[in-house]
């Protein structure tokens, strides 16, 4: 029996205590995702019209109160993945609204960096039956109650072939995995493992997963210790059992310091606060990069906060 890492009853008590918030929604740039397949070098997926599908990712998040940015969370992404939206009437998989969801899982996952839409257009385009091989993803993901892990296996399979779904790695292909799950009644939901849930399991609970190629050991370790734990943990929301997306938000919440944001008080955070946020995420992209200049610079930053508040 694998240990339960303490860091994750921590982020549960946490959670518990500020009222089990779910993740933000976040914004998003639809001009920039449309601009990359507007252009002349944009993947030409027959009968698919990929701006107009980024349009529609961008019509289901228009709920903005300045009327311009436009913010994508979970259940957005989720309910464009429904087994009624990508099959509808006559039981056949819709390519343009697979393609839809699959972009929006990718909106998501992709967040406000900039090299998002080219990375996606990326995957697109080096397969030619791209289409063909989402729908299939799809089918076998929302087809059985491990049909997440079976999508997973399938696509490890496959990759020996020279163009299957080239470019698109675990880390943002089980993204895919987790919104068809998560939007079908028949399957259990399958969590999203890239870089930090890596990073985390090494650390808290001295486990290597493999996130860099498709590894069915590695995920099928992952979600065996995510179901182990659940069961040993406190229930959750009105006394239930934790499910697997909560302890990956868990997960997620401590590898990036969210956490503590659900025991601040209602006010807005100092800026020493803020500062402590956003120091995972820049050792992240420095141990990327391999440039100290943003841990640099976020240090000097604090001095200078620190310095004139005791100026005050």
């Amino acid at each position: 029996m694998t240990r339960i890492p303490s860091s994750l009853l921590e982020a549960l008590d946490r959670w518990q205590g500020g009222g089990y918030p779910p993740q933000p929604r976040f914004p998003w740039r639809p001009a920039t995702w449309e601009r990359r397949f507007t252009r002349a070098d944009a993947p030409a997926l027959e009968g698919i019209d990929l701006a107009q599908a980024v349009g529609a990712v961008s019509e289901a998040t228009q709920a903005a109160e300045d009327g311009r940015l436009h913010r994508i969370d979970r259940t957005i992404v989720t309910s464009l993945h429904a087994p009624e939206i990508l099959m509808p009437g006559d039981g056949e998989h819709d390519a343009r609204a697979v393609v839809t969801a699959f972009l929006a899982a990718m909106i998501w996952g992709y967040g406000t960096t900039g090299y998002g839409p080219y990375r996606t257009s990326r995957v697109l385009a080096s397969d030619p039956d791209v289409v063909k091989h989402l729908i299939d993803v799809a089918s076998r993901a929302q087809g059985s109650p491990n049909g997440g892990e079976d999508a997973f296996r399938h696509i490890a399979e496959h990759r020996g072939q020279a163009d299957y779904l080239k470019y698109l790695g675990p880390a943002f292909g089980t993204k895919f995995l987790y919104f068809l799950t998560a939007a079908s009644e028949v399957a259990d939901t399958t969590p999203v493992m890239d870089a930090v849930v890596r990073r985390w399991f090494r650390s808290e609970a001295d486990i290597s997963l493999t996130t860099g190629s498709w590894d069915t050991e590695s995920y099928q370790t992952y979600i065996g210790c995510l179901d182990e734990w659940r069961e040993q943990m406190p229930t959750g929301r009105g006394g239930n059992r934790l499910e697997r997306v909560d302890l990956e938000l868990l997960i997620f919440a401590s590898a990036r310091g969210d956490d503590i944001t659900w025991e601040l008080p209602n006010e807005s955070p100092t800026v020493d606060e803020l500062l402590d946020l956003l120091q995972p995420d820049v050792d992240s992209l420095a141990e990327k990069s391999g440039s100290p200049e943003g841990p640099e610079l976020l240090r000097r930053l604090s001095d200078w906060v620190a310095e004139k508040a005791i100026a005050k």
